[in-house]
């Protein structure tokens, strides 16, 4: 009976906290970035010298990579998507910069590869968990590497 009681009186104080602005507030999953992907920013890393420099377009909002997308996007944030996917996991896509069934398909194959959360959108799971398409400036060698990792990008 008491702990009828206690779980009553709970209820009763969320909804009274929040009348006066003061209840449990949750954020929705958008809410943790900078915001929708609608461009894409290009990492550098160099290995071993400056004449092995290599490059990365990694989706992003304005200049920020904290950026989520989903299914119905439209922008370079998706044309960085679509090419990693394509160089990295093997798809087919079109790099055409439309988030659709097509780049929401590749994207769960990723994320199922990787063991990631398998939903088919893009966020800081994938961003970091996803490997990237590096390319050389000078043009001839790349390789798929998650941010931030260093490994030795083969010809």
């Amino acid at each position: 009976m008491s702990t009828l009681r206690a779980k009553a009186g709970l209820s009763t104080a969320a909804v009274l906290l929040s009348g006066v602005g003061l209840g449990l507030a949750t954020a929705s999953p958008a809410e943790a970035y900078a915001g929708y992907c609608n461009k894409s920013v290009t990492r550098s890393s160099a290995l071993g010298s400056l004449s092995f420099v290599f490059e990365a377009k990694i989706p992003a909002h304005d200049k920020s990579m904290d950026c989520y997308m989903n299914r119905g996007a439209n922008s370079a944030a998706v044309e960085a998507l679509q090419i990693s996917l394509n160089k990295c996991y093997g798809r087919s896509l079109d790099v055409d910069g439309d988030f659709g069934p097509a780049t929401e398909a590749a994207l769960k194959y990723a994320q199922g590869k990787e063991g990631l959360g398998v939903d088919g959108k893009y966020g800081k799971e994938s961003r970091e968990g996803l490997d990237w398409y590096w390319d050389q400036r000078s043009g001839s060698r790349w390789g798929c590497v998650r941010l931030g990792e260093y490994h030795h990008i083969e010809a």
